[in-house]
């Protein structure tokens, strides 16, 4: 056998070390048109009301803080389909059950309104809308990628959207492409944490995606959402979804026909705001409200905010102004919703 010099096997040791100490070469981005489409699978399937959910039992621990004040709760989910499911809400010694059954929806509650509880955790954990009404259009488009981490951890990130108030981040998997967390933040430095999301530690089932650990900070509201169960089911028990005798009962669809309402002139409510907001105070105003067929307000009710001029005005509005009218299989339906101005939007805007 030839015997290597030992000058030539010096050379190779010396190479071998200065090679094995250079950094690895950077991985490169994908392209962000095909990141676009993991948004939008993301965005498609991290809904529970989703059409291809197989039954499930869905459990949720959440605290709920507004003002300074904390609630603790459950929010629970026994799902077969997007018309025949049941929704239990308990936070505190507030409670309400939902109930629907086809183009019926039955509500029971121990509240002589739904509350601002009620409203905000199902708006955020379990919109009753697959399709909500549009706040400005959805863009799924991707401007700007980085990269965290590496191997196994690594992750693509990135930025979506073009609206200007907020920083919208969405992080995937780099290898299977599945969402981590999802970031929604204001930009202004003027609202500066007035409006953030946070959903992270996202869970699978079947073709859904959905996050474990959830957080909304709205002005001084704030939700924090754990979810404990999220499981098959092979048969629930049939009184789960029997009539609830004593509920109120509406006319429902999974995703009604929105029709909004034409824009009106500025209000001597903001002019009322912006007197008191000159002084210092910011005002937190809340309606109940029962929304009729045409979209004219039947009945509204204040459920938080002081007695001053702009909540007084406020409220007033409220029962003169049109809502958005919603239609279910060819039919304008009645329903309920909660109408809240908090400084955070004055803030923003």
């Amino acid at each position: 056998m030839r015997r290597i010099p030992r000058p030539i096997i010096w050379l190779l040791a010396v190479a071998a070390v200065l090679l094995g100490s250079m950094p690895a070469p950077a991985q490169s981005l994908p392209d962000k048109k095909e990141v676009s489409e993991w948004v939008t699978k993301a965005l498609d399937t991290d809904i529970l009301q989703s059409p291809d959910a197989s039954p499930f039992h869905f459990l949720a621990t959440v605290r709920y803080t507004f003002n300074g004040k904390s609630v603790d709760g459950t929010y629970e989910v026994n799902w077969v389909a997007p018309d025949r499911y049941r929704v239990e809400f308990r936070m505190g010694d507030v409670t309400e059950t939902d109930l629907i059954l086809g183009d019926k929806k039955y509500v029971e509650r121990n509240t002589a309104t739904m509350t601002m509880l009620m409203w905000s955790i199902s708006s955020f954990l379990f919109p009753e809308h697959r399709k909500p009404v549009p706040s400005f259009p959805r863009n799924d488009a991707v401007y700007k990628l980085t990269s965290i981490g590496e191997g196994a951890t690594r992750q693509i990130c990135a930025m979506v959207g073009d609206h200007k108030a907020f920083e919208n981040e969405i992080c995937f998997d780099a290898t299977t492409r599945d969402p981590t967390s999802h970031r929604i933040h204001t930009l202004r430095s003027a609202v500066n944490g007035a409006t953030s999301i946070d959903l992270t530690d996202y869970i699978s089932f079947g073709k859904l995606r959905y996050p474990q650990h959830l957080f909304k900070r709205f002005g001084t509201e704030m939700i924090y959402a754990t979810v404990e169960k999220w499981e098959a089911v092979e048969k629930f028990d049939s009184e789960l979804f029997a009539p609830l005798p004593n509920a109120t009962v509406w006319d429902w669809c999974s995703t009604p026909e929105v029709h909004l309402p034409k824009a009106t002139q500025s209000s001597s409510f903001i002019s009322a705001i912006m007197s008191s907001t000159g002084q210092g105070r910011f005002p937190y105003i809340g309606v109940y409200k029962i929304v009729g067929q045409d979209g004219t307000p039947k009945q509204v009710t204040q459920l938080f905010g002081s007695p001053e001029s702009a909540a007084k005005e406020f409220v007033n509005e409220q029962r003169r102004e049109r809502s958005a009218v919603h239609i279910c299989n060819g039919k304008p339906v009645e329903y309920e919703t909660v109408v809240a101005f908090f400084p955070a939007i004055l803030r923003a805007q």
